[in-house]
């Protein structure tokens, strides 16, 4: 399946999670920002990363299904992105080295709750209350941002928006909600988070 979306070419492969609202909304919270050092977690097709990569010198996307990893791969190589970005096959930090800083750290997780079976979709689902990622990712997130970085990751406003600002704080950070999108039962909305002004790693 191919999609043109900003004057990007984006094939998706099957079994990787399509460009759909969850991704225009964080593509479009995205342009106010550039960044050195940018990395993307749960990359899916890597239509996010090939949006932001012109504004970027140089980025890093992750996702923990390797066909997943392969699609990212070849949309950024496509869109003429491939020399400035590298995609790694891992579980969120989990392949980055320690000690490795980016200015910029975003992701769009799955987020959706699980039906309890355990046979779900890993693109989508994030667990009984949809937090799964989402918490993990927040506990971590510090490590790898460099002074002044910045955070931006999307959820839906049933996993608990005030969680997720309260978690941060909890980790020295400061949050706001910096794009939102609504629908008939939920609401999308994209967090900005970013360390205090007297914190430091």
């Amino acid at each position: 399946m191919r999609y043109r979306l900003d004057g990007m070419e984006i094939e998706v492969f099957d079994g990787v999670y399509p460009p759909s609202e969850d991704t225009f909304l964080l593509m479009d919270s995205l342009k106010a920002y550039s960044a050195s050092a940018a990395l993307e977690l749960c990359t899916g097709s890597g239509a996010v990363s090939v949006s932001l990569a012109r504004r970027v010198r140089s980025i890093v996307a992750t996702d923990v299904n390797p066909a997943a990893a392969r699609n990212a791969r070849h949309n950024l190589n496509a869109n003429g992105c491939g020399t400035k970005a590298e995609v790694i096959v891992g579980d969120l930090f989990s392949p980055i080295a320690e000690g490795s800083k980016f200015d910029l750290i975003f992701m769009n997780p799955p987020y959706l709750p699980d039906d309890g079976t355990g046979c779900g979709d890993l693109a989508w689902e994030g667990g009984p209350d949809g937090r799964r990622v989402i918490d993990r990712f927040i506990k971590d997130v510090k490590r790898f941002l460099a002074p002044g970085g910045k955070v931006i990751f999307l959820q839906s406003t049933i996993n608990g928006v005030s969680e997720s600002i309260e978690a941060l704080e909890t980790q020295g950070m400061v949050a706001k909600v910096v794009g939102t999108s609504s629908f008939q039962f939920e609401g999308l909305i994209v967090i900005e988070a970013s360390m205090g002004q007297h914190q430091k790693e």
